[in-house]
């Protein structure tokens, strides 16, 4: 068995394995993967202040037919293409750092490669990775190691943050934009793929506000927050969408409607901005005229949401999640969108704000089947599906 360890102290961490781990997978076949820690970063004593970012790290198992060396070469190609910078100080912050860890039972030693990797014995967070992996190692301090966090790679978490006043589970608490911005930085510290931003309630017997309204709630947030946050915009109207493109770092734009006009398309697909598109009754045909339209537009980061809560009944919307597989026929990736809904007083008697016992054993149950899961909750879905992943 071969072990690779990845680490990142800069930029989307999290999307910068989600890129290294996709061009490693064409000559690596990467057949374990652990789930992702923080750790402080390991620094000389002389170093920078500045230096002293957090890293994310994880490790991944299995094989390939490259030797050692040529391995060793590929991956410094992988680094480059995902964005490290190659002429930067040993030491500093970097976009992606991989290592060779082990090659089965591989002694090499020289100037630019040493296997086993000389600083196993130095790294407790290695050590910790590699008996995750069931790999033995003789060291019985890492059985009470702690990381400072714990994230998964897969599925992309999507971060719901409305700022309204009236949305049907967390209505007002992020009305200020104060605390919307807190609320979005900090979601993106603990893992968010995406944070989304919503200023229009879409809960049953909701009011439609104006575009212009919309954009009155946005526009403070968006003025404020950290430009690193990945935004998807939860909106259906172009005009909002226009003005958060040309104002913010918007990654994704969730449209529950489908029918932003072509030229706001054409501008999305020219701003290579992933498009969620929902499907608005029981009919699963639904969404491949949608999907048609986008890819017609040239927009290729389609993602389909079945739209749980929406059109549809408390039992159709069961059906859809007891038949969640039949996505995956459409070909794209697909979003997970029930956190807290109104169906799950079928089987519960809370209420919406109370909702994500429910939600997480739901997540947990169709785990496998989706790729993005947008939830309110994030600090506890990260924390079911880190247990859950340990396992695999």
């Amino acid at each position: 068995m071969i072990f690779l360890a990845l680490g990142s102290n800069l930029g989307n961490r999290l999307e910068n394995f989600r890129k290294a781990l996709k061009d490693l997978s064409s000559y690596f076949e990467i057949t374990q993967m652990t789930h992702v820690i923080e750790t402080k970063a390991l620094l000389l004593p002389d170093s920078p202040k500045s230096w002293d970012i957090p890293f994310l790290n994880m490790m991944i198992a299995g094989n390939t037919d490259l030797s050692p060396q040529e391995l060793f070469a590929r991956i410094k190609e992988t680094e480059v293409k995902v964005g490290r910078d190659i002429s930067a100080p040993k030491w500093s912050p970097r976009i992606i750092d991989i290592d060779i860890v082990k090659y089965h039972s591989a002694q090499i030693q020289d100037k630019d490669l040493t296997i086993p990797h000389v600083q196993i014995p130095n790294r407790d967070f290695w050590k910790y990775l590699l008996k995750c992996l069931g790999e033995k190692i003789d060291d019985e301090t890492v059985n009470d190691y702690n990381a400072l966090n714990y994230f998964v790679i897969n599925p992309q978490i999507i971060r719901i943050i409305n700022v309204t006043p009236d949305s049907f589970s967390d209505g007002g608490i992020f009305f200020n934009p104060s605390d919307a911005i807190d609320a979005a930085q900090s979601a993106y510290a603990n893992g968010a793929s995406y944070v989304e931003l919503g200023a229009q309630s879409t809960r049953p017997g909701f009011t439609e506000i104006s575009a212009e309204e919309e954009i009155n709630r946005l526009a403070p947030v968006l003025k404020k927050i950290n430009a690193n946050v990945p935004l998807s915009i939860d909106t259906y109207q172009d005009d909002v969408v226009n003005f958060c493109l040309d104002n913010a770092n918007v990654k994704m734009i969730n449209d529950i409607r489908g029918s932003l006009p072509d030229n706001v398309l054409k501008k999305l697909a020219n701003r290579n901005v992933r498009v969620v598109t929902m499907m608005t009754s029981s009919d699963f045909g639904e969404l491949k005229t949608k999907i048609q339209r986008l890819q017609d537009a040239g927009i290729h980061k389609i993602i389909i949401d079945p739209g749980i809560g929406f059109g549809k009944n408390k039992f159709e919307n069961l059906f859809i999640l007891k038949h969640f597989e039949k996505l995956k026929e459409f070909g794209v990736p697909i979003l997970l969108a029930h956190s807290r809904k109104s169906f799950m007083s079928l089987f519960s008697n809370m209420e919406a704000k109370d909702r994500d016992v429910e939600t997480i054993a739901i997540s947990q149950k169709l785990l496998g089947k989706y790729d993005y899961l947008r939830v309110h909750n994030l600090e506890q879905h990260m924390r079911a599906l880190v247990a859950s992943q340990i396992l695999i």
